[in-house]
């Protein structure tokens, strides 16, 4: 009896500990690392939120010159897809009833082989959702890659940036969205990344972010005053 007692108060303990010892992937149970922000969110007044991957994120921490207009709150997170960037978009972005959002994203998943139509139907899902909630909606055009500093370009050639940069165009003049064009500016002759403007082949660098800049407070004028 007193062996039977024993083994049941161990089967229990097994249990507890169960439920109160953390995973071993509980590191990845945050796909969306929407825990990045968390603590800003809580306390920050949004006018505009700029949702992203780390073109976003290193603008002003690595980088260039963040904008200095209230209410214009950075949420960019590097080596994000647009995945991961729509998981956490009711929380870095609606939850902040910002009056416009601005949606940049689609290297990672294109780098990981996920294709130009699907990268716009994210995108689509966001502005979607954004535009649901009230939101003004831009969307960002993808930036130019190349192998100048080491290879990076992979499956983001030129073709398929081109091609989704087309199809954002095209969606966005259907649902009477604005476009943001990063792409220009940074590209040379062929289609791909100036290595005067970035520090890697990727991420601009000071002087490719003072190129965007502009872009940016062009387009989003009424949320300068």
């Amino acid at each position: 009896m007193r062996v039977v007692v024993c083994v049941v108060m161990l089967v229990l303990s097994g249990v507890g500990m169960a439920q109160t010892t953390l995973p071993a992937n509980s590191a990845d149970a945050d796909f969306s690392q929407s825990r990045r922000y968390r603590d800003d969110d809580l306390h920050a007044k949004a006018r505009v939120v700029f949702l992203g991957d780390s073109i976003m994120d290193y603008w002003g921490s690595h980088n260039g010159k963040w904008f200095s207009y209230t209410g214009w709150i950075n949420r960019g997170i590097g080596g994000q897809t647009t995945q991961q960037l729509l998981l956490r978009e009711r929380h870095d972005v609606l939850d902040l009833h910002p009056q416009a959002v601005v949606l940049e994203g689609g290297s990672n998943d294109m780098r990981l082989g996920f294709s130009p139509e699907e990268i716009r139907d994210n995108i689509l899902s966001m502005g979607e959702l954004a535009q649901a909630n009230g939101l003004k909606v831009y969307v960002v055009q993808m930036t130019p890659v190349c192998d100048c500093v080491r290879p990076l370009t992979g499956l983001r050639t030129v073709e398929h940036i081109h091609h989704l940069n087309e199809l954002l165009v095209a969606m966005a003049q259907k649902k009477h969205w604005d476009v943001l064009d990063f792409n220009s500016p940074l590209e040379d002759a062929e289609g791909k990344m100036r290595a005067e403007l970035t520090v890697d082949g990727v991420h601009p660098n000071d002087r490719g972010y003072e190129l965007l800049a502009p872009v940016v407070e062009r387009a989003l004028v009424r949320y300068t005053k």
